[in-house]
C-alpha cells in the first residue's frame, strides 16, 4: 500500500482546496474557455487541459503563489514509485524531464490523497506540439528518420533525432506502456531561435507493465527489439550505441536508492526485487540479440611480434 512508502522523513508538498472542478454537459463551454486562458498563461497546450467531454485535466492543476502545479495520485504504490523512478532514469539517459515531489492533496473534508506533484515545466516562450499536430503516423524504429520532414534544417533534425534515440532506449528499458501522442511533446522557441526538440518527459506511471518486454512502443514506434535487422542498424549508429551501453551499464539499485534519498520514502522489498528483475530481463534481450558492439581486447605488441 502507498501509505507504507511514506515515513516521517518524507519530503511532502501539501495542497489544500475546497473542491475540485467537475466537468459535465452544462459547463463544458465554461471549462473550454478556461482551458484557453490557462494555456495562454502556462504554455501548456490547451488540448492537454481539456479535449472533448472525456479528456479533462483542469482538476489536476493548482495555482499556488503564482506557480502552477500538477497533482496525480491513485493510491497505487507501484504507480507512485514508477513516477519517481522514471524521473531518475530519464536523467540517467540524458533527457530533460518533469521533476516530482511527494504530494498530499486535501479536498475539503475528504480523506487526503497521496501522490506526486510537479511544477509546470512548459514555458510561454515555447510552442508545444504533438505527433498528431504534425500528421506523423507510426512504424518500426526506422520510421523515426521521417522526423526530417518536420524539421527546418539538417542540423535541427540531427538534434531532434538524437533526442528520440535516447528516448526510445530509455522507454524500452522501463517498458513504458502508455506513451500516447498526449504523453510526449515537441517544443520549439516561438522566436525561431531554437528548432524542434523533444520536450521534457512526463507521465511515467505505466512503466514496467506486463505487455511483451521485448517491445518498445509510442505514438511513432512499435518495435520488437529482437528483429533481425536491429543489430546492424544499431551498431552502425554511435548515438544508439551510446544509449544501449548506458542501458547495459544501468544500476537499478543505484536508481532506487536515489529515489529513496531524494524523497525520504521507503520502497518495499517486493517492488525492489521486481524492478531489479525487469532490469535483468532487458539487459538479457540486449545481450542475446547482440545490440551492443563488443570491443575486442587489444593485443599486446610482444604477442603480435611473436
Amino acid at each position: 500500500m502507498l501509505k507504507n512508502c511514506i515515513t516521517e522523513n518524507t519530503k511532502m508538498m501539501t495542497i489544500n482546496v475546497d473542491s475540485l472542478p467537475e466537468l459535465n454537459d452544462d459547463n463544458f463551454d465554461y471549462y473550454n474557455e478556461l482551458a484557453k486562458s490557462m494555456s495562454e498563461e502556462m504554455g501548456v497546450p490547451k488540448d492537454l487541459l481539456i479535449n472533448g467531454r472525456k479528456f479533462f485535466f483542469i482538476d489536476c492543476w493548482h495555482k499556488i503563489d503564482g506557480k502552477w502545479y500538477f497533482f496525480k495520485g491513485d493510491n497505487c504504490d507501484f504507480h507512485f514509485i514508477n513516477e519517481l523512478l522514471g524521473e531518475v532514469i530519464s536523467e540517467y539517459f540524458g533527457l530533460d524531464t518533469v521533476h516530482y515531489t511527494v504530494g498530499k492533496l486535501i479536498v475539503g473534508n475528504e480523506e487526503p490523497r497521496i501522490g506526486v506533484v510537479s511544477e509546470n515545466f512548459c514555458s510561454t516562450d515555447y510552442k508545444y506540439t504533438r505527433t498528431w499536430d504534425h500528421k506523423l503516423v507510426s512504424g518500426d524504429i526506422r520510421y523515426l528518420e521521417e522526423l526530417r520532414s518536420i524539421c527546418a534544417s539538417d542540423e535541427e533534425f540531427k538534434l531532434l533525432f538524437y533526442d528520440f534515440k535516447k528516448f526510445i532506449i530509455r522507454d524500452f528499458y522501463t517498458s513504458q506502456g502508455d506513451r500516447s501522442g498526449n504523453n510526449f511533446l515537441f517544443k520549439e522557441k516561438r522566436d525561431g531561435s531554437e528548432g524542434k526538440r523533444l520536450a521534457e518527459l512526463y507521465d511515467y506511471e505505466n512503466g514496467y507493465e506486463l505487455y511483451p518486454r521485448n517491445f518498445v512502443k509510442n505514438q511513432l514506434v512499435y518495435q520488437s527489439m529482437e528483429k533481425d535487422f536491429l543489430p546492424k542498424y544499431f551498431k552502425r549508429d554511435a548515438e544508439y550505441q551510446e544509449s544501449l551501453e548506458k542501458l547495459r551499464d544501468a544500476n537499478m539499485d543505484s536508481f532506487l536508492n536515489e529515489v529513496v534519498e531524494r524523497h525520504g520514502i521507503i520502497i518495499p522489498r517486493d517492488l525492489r526485487d521486481y524492478y531489479k528483475e525487469t532490469d535483468k530481463k532487458k539487459k538479457e534481450i540486449v545481450k542475446t540479440n547482440r545490440l551492443v558492439k563488443v570491443l575486442k581486447p587489444k593485443r599486446d605488441k610482444k604477442e603480435i611480434a611473436s
